[in-house]
C-alpha cells in the first residue's frame, strides 16, 4: 500500500472527497483531537491502571472526528457518552477544601494534568469551530465534561500518591 499521495504538497489535504486547506479550522480541530488521542493512549501505556479509559475515551475521541470530518452522521455521538464521564467522575470523590495543585514530582498526575489541558485546547478550538459550522451540543458538552473527567481523575491519582509534598 502506497502510503504518500504528494497530493498535500501544495498545502491542502482531503476530506470526504474534498480537498481543503490544511489551514483550515476544521484540520486544526481534528488536529487537536489527534493531539489528545495521542495523549489517551501514551497514558495507557504507562499505567495499565487507565488503560480501559483511555480505550474508551480514544473510542469517543474517533467517532467525534468522525462526525466533524462528514464521515458519520451527529446522531451517532449521544449524550450517553457525556453520561459515562459523569457517572465515573461522581465515583470519586474530592473534598471541598482541596485545592488545584501542581503535581511536581509524580509522572501520572502531571501526564493526566497535561492532557487534561490538551481537552481544554480541544474545547477551545471546538467553539471556535462552532461559529463556522454547526457541532453537535453533544460532543461540546462532551469534550467539556472530558477536561473535568481528567481533572477528577488526576486528583484522585494525587490524593493517592505517596509524593504529595512535591506538589506546591
Amino acid at each position: 500500500m502506497k502510503v504518500s499521495t504528494k497530493r498535500g504538497d501544495t498545502g491542502t489535504t482531503s476530506i470526504f472527497g474534498n480537498r481543503i486547506e490544511k489551514t483550515s479550522l476544521i484540520i486544526e480541530v481534528l488536529g487537536e483531537i489527534d493531539t489528545c488521542i495521542a495523549e489517551c493512549i501514551l497514558l495507557s501505556t504507562k499505567w495499565d491502571s487507565e488503560s480501559s479509559t483511555a480505550k474508551k475515551i480514544v473510542e469517543d475521541l474517533n467517532c467525534i472526528c468522525a462526525i466533524l470530518a462528514g464521515y458519520s452522521p451527529a446522531s451517532e455521538f449521544t449524550d450517553e457518552k457525556t453520561e459515562w464521564l459523569e457517572q465515573t467522575m461522581d465515583q470519586d470523590s474530592i473534598s471541598d477544601s482541596f485545592q488545584f495543585v501542581y503535581p511536581f514530582g509524580n509522572e501520572k498526575v502531571a501526564t493526566i494534568n497535561h492532557l487534561r489541558t490538551t481537552v481544554r485546547k480541544v474545547e477551545r478550538v471546538l467553539y471556535h469551530l462552532n461559529k463556522e459550522q454547526e457541532v453537535p451540543s453533544s460532543i461540546l458538552r462532551y469534550i467539556n465534561r472530558l477536561s473535568d473527567f481528567w481533572f477528577v481523575i488526576g486528583c484522585r491519582e494525587y490524593l493517592n500518591s505517596t509524593t504529595k509534598e512535591n506538589a506546591i
